[in-house]
C-alpha cells in the first residue's frame, strides 16, 4: 500500500492538474484560485504538461489583484520536478506525433533528446498529413468531376427536349461550357497531385524508418498507401 504521505501527495497532485485544467481555459484566476493555490503543486503540474514559464508572471499578475503572491521558489522547485518527467525522449515523440510544435521549456540536459525525438515524430505526421491531404483532395476532385460530368448529361437532355426554349437553351450551353473549363481545372489539379504523391510517400517511409530505427513502434499506414498507389494509377 501507498504511505500516507505519497497518498497525500498524489490527492493534491491529481488536484491541482484538474484545477489547471480548468485555469488554462479561463481568462483569470479567482481569488479563491490565488488563496488556495499550492504553488509547488501547481509548479509540477504546469511542468507536467509543458506549460510555459510565462504562466507564472500570469499567476503574479491575477493574484496580485487579492493582495496575494505566488511563492516563486516553489513552483520553480515543483515545476523542475514536472518537466523532468515531460522533457522525456518517449514524451517527445509522442508530442511531435501528435503535431504539437515544440516549444524550448525543457532543461538543457534534456533539452537536445527531447528536441530530437520530438522532431522524429513530427516529421511522421507532418508526412501523414501530406498524404491524407493528397488523398482527399484527389477524392474530392474526382467526385467533383462525376458529379458535374453529371450535370452536363442532364443539360444536355434538356437542350435535346422539346420543351426547351431557345433561351433556356443558350443558358444551358454556357452553364455547359462552365462545366468544362472546371473538370479541365480539376483534371490539371489532379495531375499535380499525383505528381507529388509518390514524393510524399517517400518522405513518410523516410520518417517512419527513422522512427523505428530509435526504437519507436510505429505502424506503417499500408491501407492509406495501397489507396493512393490505386488512385494515381
Amino acid at each position: 500500500m501507498l504511505d500516507y504521505g505519497l497518498q497525500t501527495h498524489l490527492v493534491v497532485f491529481g488536484a491541482a492538474l484538474v484545477l489547471l485544467g480548468t485555469l488554462h481555459g479561463c481568462a483569470t484566476l479567482s481569488e479563491a484560485d490565488c488563496l488556495s493555490a499550492d504553488w509547488a503543486v501547481m509548479g509540477e503540474a504546469d511542468g507536467e504538461q509543458g506549460r510555459p514559464l510565462s504562466d507564472l508572471n500570469r499567476y503574479r499578475r491575477e493574484c496580485a489583484d487579492y493582495g496575494v503572491v505566488p511563492d516563486s521558489q516553489a513552483y520553480l522547485e515543483g515545476r523542475e520536478r514536472g518537466l523532468a518527467r515531460y522533457c522525456t525522449e518517449t514524451n517527445g515523440y509522442h508530442e511531435g506525433r501528435a503535431g504539437a510544435g515544440y516549444h524550448p521549456v525543457c532543461p538543457a540536459a534534456l533539452a537536445s533528446r527531447f528536441q530530437r525525438a520530438h522532431q522524429l515524430g513530427r516529421a511522421v505526421y507532418l508526412s501523414l498529413s501530406n498524404l491524407h491531404h493528397s488523398n482527399d483532395s484527389i477524392d474530392y476532385a474526382r467526385n467533383t468531376i462525376d458529379d458535374l460530368k453529371s450535370d452536363i448529361a442532364d443539360a444536355e437532355a434538356s437542350i435535346r427536349s422539346d420543351d426547351t426554349d431557345d433561351k433556356e437553351a443558350e443558358r444551358l450551353r454556357n452553364e455547359i461550357k462552365s462545366n468544362e473549363r472546371t473538370i479541365d481545372q480539376l483534371e490539371d489539379e489532379i495531375d499535380v497531385l499525383i505528381g507529388s504523391v509518390a514524393i510524399s510517400i517517400g518522405e513518410y517511409r523516410a520518417a517512419v524508418e527513422a522512427a523505428r530505427r530509435e526504437g519507436y513502434d510505429e505502424p506503417m499506414e499500408g491501407e492509406l498507401l495501397q489507396q493512393l498507389w490505386r488512385l494515381v494509377r
